[in-house]
């Protein structure tokens, strides 16, 4: 297929996994009842006033899981995906997996902190053991590229030669961990997350069907991802009637930094739309530590609660985070490598700064004894 045609062919399939990614929230949400995957009121951080259905997640990744199939289906012997190795796309799949199984033992009955963050940790693995890797950066000083693959030590097992990238794996791992995390911890109001996971798969996608960065595999790919948060975005959004959950908060920063590795080009994209979850969960456990509290422990000192306590209404801070992460996300379009560092700088310091004023608001507000 030509450009033309493949990116109408992604508009269809992101179409078709956002109505599948719909009809699938019902049939999650009947088990997230059934089953007691409920997120209970229970204050603090948790501001909804009555019991919420959970995993979320499965209904997305069902509807990204289908969707895969039917384009290797309808692409035959010509698919859509022959941008990717094999192991590529089985990696990607089966960290979701992994997140999927792991975010619902967690729905189900919350475990530890220090057991959560196998899951995410087993798909980073996942992924670099399918081949994708973050293999070199841009010199922001001169053109060109700085690779990142200095040394490949290689094993055999089971027969097999497994041949390992240094420092290229490590930084990937911590890529994909902190991406993952960045929306697991941004995930307190209604729609916020899904929006921005729509948001930065829409953005990849549009970079990888441009002329320059030409890349129809991860084009479509980031469609079927983007359209399947879609697809959950109507029954998330304030009021919701379902909440991602922990495998649906995961599956989410997990896809955006995969997509963004799949080609370098697409890094500074997704770390742009990640830029204020990601400072702002730093700004969090720097200050928990202050306080002398676990920096795992859940709070309500995050951006977007400050936001709320400030007195800025629910949807208005949601679509205050969007507006920013888009706009942030399509300057980032234009820009070379050097005027993207700036921007993730600058938002660094707007998230720092509005956390900050808002939590001085905050204060304010607050009734004296």
């Amino acid at each position: 297929m030509d450009r033309q045609t493949t990116m109408l062919f992604a508009v269809a399939v992101a179409l078709c996994a956002a109505v599948l990614s719909y009809l699938l929230s019902f049939l999650s949400r009947m088990i997230a009842v059934k089953g007691r995957f409920l997120d209970l009121p229970t204050g603090g951080r948790k501001i909804h006033r009555q019991p919420m259905p959970l995993i979320g997640g499965l209904g997305i990744a069902l509807a990204v899981f289908v969707v895969v199939a039917m384009v290797e289906w309808v692409g035959g012997g010509e698919s859509v995906f022959v941008g990717f190795r094999v192991g590529q796309l089985v990696g990607y799949l089966a960290g979701v997996v992994v997140l999927l199984v792991g975010g619902m033992v967690d729905d189900r009955r919350p475990i530890p902190p220090q057991v959560q963050i196998i899951f995410p940790m087993l798909a980073a693995l996942c992924v670099i053991a399918g081949g994708t890797g973050i293999v070199q950066i841009s010199d922001p000083a001169k053109a060109g590229a700085l690779s990142l693959v200095w040394w490949q030590p290689a094993f055999v097992v089971a027969g097999k030669i497994v041949r390992l990238s240094f420092p290229s794996d490590i930084i990937t791992f911590v890529w994909i961990l902190v991406a993952t995390y960045a929306t697991k911890v941004l995930d307190g109001l209604d729609g916020l997350v899904t929006g921005l996971t729509v948001i930065g798969a829409g953005l990849v996608s549009s970079l990888a069907f441009s002329p320059l960065y030409y890349q129809p595999a991860v084009g479509v790919l980031s469609a079927i991802v983007g359209g399947s948060f879609a697809g959950f975005l109507p029954v998330n959004v304030h009021p919701a009637k379902q909440f991602l959950g922990e495998a649906g908060a995961t599956i989410a920063g997990f896809s955006l930094g995969v997509l963004a590795i799949l080609s370098s080009a697409k890094i500074a994209i997704a770390l742009t739309v990640l830029a204020i979850p990601i400072s702002d969960a730093i700004l969090v456990v720097f200050g928990r530590i202050r306080r002398g509290v676990p920096w795992y422990q859940g709070d309500d000192t995050h951006l977007h609660f400050r936001l709320l306590r400030a007195g800025l209404p629910h949807r208005v801070t949601v679509l205050l985070l969007w507006g920013i992460s888009l706009a942030a996300g399509i300057l980032a379009l234009g820009l070379q490598t050097r005027g993207k560092l700036f921007l993730v700088v600058a938002l660094i310091v707007l998230a720092a700064v509005t956390s900050y004023l808002a939590g001085i608001r905050a204060s304010r507000r607050q009734p004296k004894p």
